[in-house]
């Protein structure tokens, strides 16, 4: 590959002040802290709590991000540009004091060319950013009320990139039809030539299969003037039975673009792309031309302590997680997310709908400005993705204002006219709010009507069950599967209801909220999983609707504490359960609850509590497939630290979760427990949590990161009054510079 992307993450220094007569664009700097990114301005000290939003403020301020860099001469000749992925909320760039540009939208990515601005080579340039994390009503989402936390810093990746004088600027690449088994990629690729001189460039697409095999390839030649840029529009038809991307088996093309004069090439582009087809009809989704119900829930983008500021392991792993968790399709609420968790979508056969910045609230012309401008940057960011099925154009869950969204729906289909548009409405508006002409698929929150006013229809938050405390990880057992039941009966009612193409359940995760609406230290309980990424019940419910035949599972509602339990509920994707206490056979039974759902669960009825085991084993085809053991808890004996990576890398931004539990003799869970414990973490890394931690359901957890080129190992440690303590340790392995070519 001819262009270089070089990773930008390192040797950052950070001033959380700022000065008004601009002096810290030329600062003696040796005191600033040195830093890596993607890097939060603040590490909150807390993840809840009655005076939370003390550490809500506290990232709201203006700092400053500066980076010294030299350029060798392998780089003469070259444009040079600087890419930010994601920035909270608004950021000025100086490259040697010259002013750069300016960006604002805490969720979209920038770039900006700083080619005439650099020393000669070999000499010492650098790079600042002012970072305005403060409240600001003009950018979206803020100006009202935001029920999430937008956090502050440079928040996501940054990367030097090093291009020819004629450049790629983007390209889009689509797979318009697949006709008699042949496939077709349609690449359009803006150029832009910033010689002096015009240029007769040729623009060359090449499809490349998994093992780089070239499926196909076509090219273009076209006349571009100095100083303009031009689209190459080329069609790639006769791609003999592609392989497709589906939800089973994504499989991906690597679409490469190379550019080049008198046949020299100078820049290139990649790209991974999928072919699929799929339509949204008033009866169905369809995705290759099968039918599929839309098994969804909701994302935010956002960790305890950390915010968003996160690197690419960890985004990719919560892709992971609700894929393992049993969805096929994923929301990004309520904003572009971070482009590695689009990736990994990508590449695990998610569906995603993804969603322009806001909340409700609607500012005025200058913020709408702003929002569309944060719309296009989302569309041309993220089309190439074919996880991507539908772009939202309407701030969630805001009243109707027909003039703005014709717009924003005109702005998505000028830029991408492959893809539906979306329009996510409030449970109050509802009955009122008209679909627009350009408008696609008719979505709204918690309504569940027999007949839709308007079809297509998708649900894109349901199961709305906060503010009884049931979604709480230490609820009883008899509530958190009341909030279960939340999930399933509205995945039975969509199952069950042919004009409902499916539902996002709210949420994936628990999350810090700005709102607190729900009275609860400003912690939103909502999630299948708890803020740490640990499952609560609901989780299992969808794990249940799984392929019996490839993740046969069952899971018992119930934590057999007594006294009494009647019914028992247990949710399985196996065809027949039979249910044992301690040892003894109560009953065999066939799904009899929720039956419209691909594996509807069970209740057995009328059973006795007997302190002991309580078993459920699950049969598939007559044969055993599964099987779950709960004992009733004891007295709490020990704790157990389960580390989500024992390995991390010491590039300073990279970091593990350390995952607590408090379990009795017998190693169960406790599902009550509220202890109080001190955690220790000694050698080559930094804590980052509460250490004095406050359990919530016999569970926490905190986290270890690495320092910058500090390789060795990170002891960890937890202790409780009376209880047994924990250790692990984790390894921090050396850091190794990496360039990236092509994009």
């Amino acid at each position: 590959m001819i262009r270089k992307k070089v990773n930008f993450n390192t040797e950052w220094l950070y001033s959380p002040t700022d000065s008004t007569d601009g002096e810290l664009v030329d600062f003696y700097d040796r005191e600033f802290e040195q830093v890596s990114l993607p890097h939060a301005n603040t590490l909150l000290t807390r993840h809840k709590g009655p005076d939370f939003q003390q550490q809500i403020e506290s990232y709201r301020f203006i700092s400053w991000y500066r980076r010294h860099f030299v350029l060798d001469e392998s780089y003469r000749g070259k444009r040079i540009f600087i890419e930010f992925e994601g920035v909270a909320s608004a950021a000025e760039v100086y490259v040697n004091e010259t002013y750069i540009g300016e960006h604002k939208g805490a969720y979209t990515g920038f770039s900006f060319d700083i080619t005439e601005a650099l020393n000669a080579w070999g000499e010492d340039n650098v790079i600042a950013v002012r970072v305005d994390s403060t409240k600001r009503s003009d950018i979206p989402p803020e100006g009202g009320e935001v029920d999430y936390c937008l956090f502050g810093g440079i928040v996501r990746d940054v990367w030097l990139i090093a291009t020819g004088e004629c450049y790629i600027d983007n390209t889009f690449v689509s797979t318009p039809y697949i006709k008699d088994g042949n496939g077709t990629v349609k690449n359009e690729t803006t150029v832009y030539n910033k010689a002096k001189e015009d240029k007769e460039l040729c623009a060359a697409t090449y499809v490349l299969d998994k093992d780089g095999n070239i499926a196909a390839k076509g090219e273009k030649t076209e006349l571009v003037k100095a100083g303009e840029a031009y689209t190459f529009s080329v069609e790639i038809n006769g791609i003999q039975k592609p392989e497709l991307w589906d939800i089973t088996r994504p499989y991906l093309y690597r679409v490469v673009t190379k550019i080049s004069d008198n046949g020299k090439y100078i820049d290139d582009y990649e790209v991974k792309t999928g072919f699929r087809w799929f339509e949204f009809t008033e009866e169905g989704f369809y995705l290759n031309g099968k039918p599929l119900k839309l098994i969804g829930v909701n994302r935010h983008e956002q960790w305890p302590y950390l915010g968003r500021a996160v690197n690419r392991k960890h985004q990719m792993a919560d892709a992971d997680l609700i894929k393992k968790t049993g969805f096929c399709a994923v929301r990004c609420s309520h904003y572009p997310q971070n482009p590695a968790f689009l990736d990994r979508c990508d590449e695990l056969g998610l569906i995603v709908f993804e969603e322009a910045p806001g909340w409700q609230h609607i500012g005025d012309k200058a913020w709408q400005e702003i929002y569309k401008t944060n719309i296009q940057e989302m569309i041309v960011r993220d089309r190439n993705h074919p996880s991507i099925v539908s772009w939202g154009t309407r701030v969630n869950e805001s009243f109707d204002d027909n003039e703005l969204y014709t717009t924003t729906n005109n702005i998505a289909k000028k830029l991408d006219s492959t893809r539906p548009t979306h329009g996510v409405r409030r449970m109050e508006s509802y009955e009122d709010s008209e679909f627009l002409k350009n408008e696609d698929i008719y979505t709204v929150n918690y309504q569940y009507p027999e007949i839709p006013r308007h079809k297509p229809f998708i649900i894109t938050e349901h199961s709305m069950d906060w503010f009884e405390g049931n979604g709480f990880s230490w609820a009883a057992d008899t509530k958190a599967l009341a909030f279960t039941k939340t999930f399933a009966s509205v995945a039975d009612y969509y199952f069950g209801n042919k004009y409902c193409l499916g539902g996002f359940a709210w949420s994936m995760f628990d999350y810090n909220n700005e709102v607190n609406y729900t009275r609860t230290e400003n912690v939103f309980y909502s999630g299948l999983y708890d803020i740490f990424r640990t499952e609560k019940m609901p989780a299992y419910f969808y794990m249940s609707q799984k392929d019996n035949k490839t993740s046969p599972m069952v899971y018992i509602a119930n934590y057999w504490t007594g006294p009494l339990s009647n019914p028992v509920t247990v949710m399985s994707n196996c065809n027949e359960v039979e249910l044992y206490i301690n040892g003894k056979l109560i009953e065999r039974l066939k799904p009899n609850l929720y039956l419209n759902l691909p594996h509807p669960m069970y209740e057995f009825k009328d059973v006795i509590f007997e302190e002991g085991e309580i078993t459920a084993v699950g049969y598939v085809d007559g044969k055993e497939a599964a099987r779950y053991m709960r004992r009733t808890p004891k007295e709490a004996s020990k704790l157990v630290l389960i580390p989500e990576y024992s390995h991390i890398v010491a590039d300073g931004s990279d970091f593990t979760a350390i995952k607590i539990e408090l379990t009795d003799e017998n190693g169960t869970v406790l599902p009550y427990a509220d202890n109080q414990i001190s955690i220790t973490v000694t050698g080559e890394g930094r804590f980052i949590g509460e250490k004095d931690l406050k359990l919530e359901g016999g569970r926490g957890a905190f986290y270890v990161a690495g320092y910058y080129k500090k390789a060795g190992k990170i002891q960890c440690s937890v202790s409780a009054e009376g209880i047994e303590d924990a250790f692990c340790e984790i390894i921090a392995d050396a850091y190794t510079e990496k360039e990236i070519s092509g994009i």
